[in-house]
C-alpha cells in the first residue's frame, strides 16, 4: 500500500519543463472587451455625423418640386408640372449619398476596429450606418422647409408659387447605408482572413513547400550505389 500509494503521488506530479512551465509562460492575453466597446460607440457616433452631412448635402443637391396654390379653403396646391423628375431624381441623390457614405463608413471602420477587434466593432459599424440613414432622411426635408411648407400654403394666394420641401419616396433607399458599410469592412476581413489561412498552410510541416524541397533534395543525392559500383 505504501508503495502504490507513492506511486499515485508521483504520478500527480508534473514533470519538469512540461504542463507546469507552459502555462506559465502561455498566459491568456488580456480582455480586449473595453477597447472594442469603446471602438463600436464611436463608430456610431461617427456614422451619426456622417448621415448629418449626407442629409446636408441632400439637401443642396437635390431638386426641388415647384408648386401653385389653387384654393385656401382647404389650403391646396398642385404641382406645375405633373411629369416632373425631381422626385426621382432627389430619390436618386439620396441613394448615391448612402453608398457613398456607407463606403466611408466601412473603410474607416475596418482599419479604426474591425481589423483589430472583430464583431463588436462590426457592429458598431452597421449601427452607425443605420443611424446615418435615418438621419440623412430627417435633416433632408427640415432644412428644405418642411415644417414651413403648409404654414406658407396656407398664408398664400392662390396662383402663387412654392418650393416644397425634398422627401424620400423610396424607402428601401435606407438600406445602402448598411448594407455598403458592412460589405466594404465585411469584405476586408474576409480578405484578410482568407490570406493569412493561406500563408499558414503554406507554413505549416508538410505542407506543399516541404514536399518540393524534399523532392529536390533526392534529386541531387540521386539513386544509392548498388552493390560493386562505385560510390
Amino acid at each position: 500500500r505504501t508503495l502504490l500509494r507513492s506511486m499515485a503521488d508521483n504520478m500527480q506530479l508534473p514533470p519538469a519543463g512540461g504542463p507546469a512551465g507552459y502555462s506559465a509562460v502561455a498566459a491568456p492575453p488580456a480582455n480586449p472587451s473595453g477597447g472594442a466597446l469603446l471602438t463600436a460607440v464611436l463608430l456610431v457616433a461617427a456614422g451619426a455625423v456622417l448621415g448629418l452631412i449626407g442629409g446636408a448635402v441632400w439637401a443642396a443637391a437635390a431638386p426641388r418640386v415647384v408648386y401653385q396654390v389653387a384654393a385656401l379653403n382647404p389650403p391646396t396646391a398642385y404641382a406645375t408640372n405633373p411629369e416632373t423628375n425631381a422626385f426621382i431624381a432627389a430619390d436618386g441623390i439620396y441613394s448615391f449619398i448612402a453608398i457613398g457614405g456607407g463606403v466611408l463608413l466601412g473603410l474607416g471602420g475596418y482599419f479604426a476596429g474591425v481589423r483589430r477587434y472583430g464583431p463588436v466593432p462590426m457592429a458598431g459599424v452597421v449601427l452607425g450606418a443605420l443611424a446615418a440613414a435615418f438621419l440623412a432622411r430627417w435633416l433632408g426635408p427640415v432644412l428644405t422647409g418642411q415644417d414651413s411648407f403648409n404654414a406658407q400654403l396656407g398664408a398664400s394666394k392662390p396662383g402663387a408659387l412654392l418650393r416644397a420641401p425634398i422627401s424620400l419616396g423610396a424607402s428601401g433607399a435606407l438600406a445602402f447605408w448598411p448594407v455598403a458599410a458592412g460589405l466594404v469592412a465585411g469584405g476586408f476581413e474576409l480578405s484578410r482572413a482568407l490570406r493569412e489561412r493561406q500563408l499558414s498552410q503554406d507554413g505549416a510541416p508538410g505542407g506543399t513547400p516541404g514536399r518540393h524541397a524534399q523532392s529536390g533534395r533526392r534529386g541531387l543525392l540521386g539513386p544509392r550505389p548498388g552493390r560493386g559500383q562505385p560510390d
